[in-house]
């Protein structure tokens, strides 16, 4: 090589003075950013779900709280409102009553009275009983067995023809007659009557 041949170089050379083992890393997004971004990541929503399930927990207490308060509130009006059913209740068993008093065509004043001037001369009446559309009356006749069956059967003819009595009722009949324990000249009787609906 002859002294007259030089080495040209091109512009752009320059002298490589990289320590390659010493270089940070090149990548556009470094491992340990990454990792840092996971962890801080998982630590956010651990601190995000327990604020969530501690929310969810005030709320819960909060709205048990409410509930008991808006019960201790009602407790009152509740009570209240039993009290007036249990007093409607009583006083439509009173209206029912009345009613079925003044469906019924019978007065039991005026019936009694109306009996007791029918009553033949040596009966008594120890009794009357009023209940389901039934008036039963009990009492003594003494007489013969022969002629108080005949008092009791004429008796009851004459409560069924009787105009303040007969109408009043479906049936008129002799329920029961017996001769007394005590004493052989009493006998026993009941009549039942049967009371006729009255027509709406």
């Amino acid at each position: 090589m002859s002294p007259r041949d030089r080495l040209f170089l091109a512009a752009n050379w320059h002298v490589d003075c990289r320590l390659v083992a010493e270089l940070p890393e090149d990548s556009v997004v470094g491992i340990r950013f990454i990792i840092y971004a996971v962890s801080i990541a998982i630590a956010l929503g651990a601190v995000l779900f327990t604020g969530w399930y501690g929310y969810a927990d005030f709320s819960l207490r909060q709205q048990i709280e409410d509930g008991n308060r808006q019960m201790e509130d009602t407790y009152w009006d509740v009570a209240e409102v039993r009290r007036m059913q249990r007093f409607y209740e009583t006083e439509a068993k009173k209206i029912e009553s009345a009613y079925s008093e003044i469906k019924n065509p019978v007065f039991i004043s005026g019936f009694i009275s109306d009996v007791g001037r029918t009553l033949p001369d040596r009966m008594i009446l120890d009794a009357i009983d009023y209940a389901d559309s039934t008036i039963i009356i009990r009492g003594r006749l003494r007489d013969s067995p022969e002629r108080a069956s005949q008092t009791i059967g004429s008796y009851v003819n004459t409560l069924r023809t009787d105009p303040a009595i007969g109408p009043l009722f479906t049936t008129i009949n002799i329920t029961g007659l017996e001769r007394s324990t005590e004493d052989d000249q009493m006998m026993t009787l009941e009549i039942t009557f049967r009371i006729k609906p009255r027509s709406p």
